[in-house]
Parts: C-alpha cells; sequence; structure tokens
C-alpha cells in the first residue's frame, strides 16, 4: 500500500506543468487587493499589522532582516503582522498550515517615493513546492478565486541569487524573492530598472 502511495506520489509529481524554475509560492488565501499587502502575502491582513521596533520585529519573526544602505534611503517605521496555524484550501482540499510572523519596513528613499519590505519565514505544510506552485498559476471558474487574484499572473525572473516573481499594475511593482531561509516581498512605484538596482544592494 505504502508503496502505491509513493508511486502515485511520483506521479503526480511528473504531471504538474513545468513552473520553469519559478520560486516556490507560500500557501495563502486568494489575493484580494482591498485586504491583503500583496498578492504573496495574503495569510495576513493589512489591518493586522501593528507598531513594532525593528529589534522585537526581527526576534518575534525568527528572521534576519534586509534593509537599505543609509545612502540609498531611512527606515521609517517598523510593523509587525502575527500569524499561527490554520486551514488553507490548496487544490481542493483543506490543509494544515503553520504560518509566521510577517514583518513590514516601509523606507522613504532618497531619490523620492518609498519602499516597502514584507519579510516572513516560509509558511510550513505537508504539501510538496511542486503542488503549491500548480496550484498558484491554476485558472479557477472564478479569476477572484486563483491565488494571485483576478489579472495576469506574475512574471519570472532571477533576484539577489534565487528565483523570483513579479508583479505590475498600474506603475507599481512587486517583487517577491527567497534568501537566507526567508521570504522577501519589495514594493516600490518606480521603473523596474531602478528597483532591480535597489533591490540587488539590499544589505
Amino acid at each position: 500500500m505504502l508503496a502505491m502511495i509513493r508511486l502515485t506520489t511520483f506521479l503526480l509529481l511528473l504531471a504538474v506543468p513545468a513552473t520553469l524554475g519559478m520560486a516556490q509560492v507560500p500557501p495563502g488565501d486568494p489575493y484580494d487587493a482591498a485586504k491583503h499587502p500583496n498578492p504573496i502575502v495574503t495569510y495576513v491582513t493589512t489591518a493586522a499589522f501593528r507598531t513594532s521596533s525593528f529589534a522585537d520585529a526581527q526576534k518575534t519573526a525568527d528572521i534576519e532582516l534586509i534593509g537599505l544602505s543609509g545612502e540609498e534611503g531611512s527606515l521609517v517605521s517598523v510593523d509587525l503582522a502575527d500569524a499561527a496555524l490554520r486551514k488553507v484550501r490548496i487544490m481542493g482540499r483543506n490543509v494544515d498550515v503553520t504560518f509566521y510572523p510577517v514583518v513590514r519596513q516601509n523606507f522613504q528613499l532618497k531619490s523620492g517615493g518609498g519602499l516597502v519590505i514584507y519579510s516572513f519565514k516560509n509558511p510550513k505544510s505537508s504539501v510538496p513546492r511542486a503542488i503549491l506552485d500548480q496550484a498558484a498559476v491554476a485558472k479557477p471558474k472564478n479569476p477572484a478565486e486563483g491565488r494571485f487574484g483576478p489579472g495576469p499572473g506574475p512574471e519570472q525572473l532571477e533576484l539577489r541569487g534565487s528565483q523570483g516573481l513579479l508583479f505590475e499594475k498600474d506603475g507599481q511593482v512587486t517583487v517577491f524573492w527567497q534568501e537566507d531561509g526567508a521570504c522577501h516581498t519589495a514594493t516600490a512605484s518606480m521603473p523596474r530598472r531602478d528597483l532591480f538596482r535597489l533591490l540587488e544592494d539590499l544589505l
């Protein structure tokens, strides 16, 4: 019986459409722009964030936070949203997922405008990476129920040595990537080239 389960799982993974090295998409609720920070951070709401200090946020989230050099900008505020174990619907079934706190850093850029970075540990579940990625790009009958919400899906890119995703709408660019055991998103209203340069220089 165990051998049959292993074979079925193996065949299922072979059947998953290739994602061209797409960054592992964290599980989460379908993106709702009115509630969620961005298409990746959908397991907490924007309203859930509370003011914190850099040190407390880093300790609570249990990750090394990244930031800008003083030449590029300054940190304006740090906020934290709590998270916990809960169920998420993935590929038609409810799955227990352990979520971790999310840190939000708001930066004022010397060039003008702002940069917002969300950071968190990758949620933990029993669902294989390939299935999570397949679920993320699946096209449901109702577009609003898609992992990334209605509209076009993300573009793939490489950033800071890892695979990432890029979302763009109305001149606002959001990039997602992972490094050193943490997930990060960065959002700013600026040309892509300028945002990429800024992110490559993060400390």
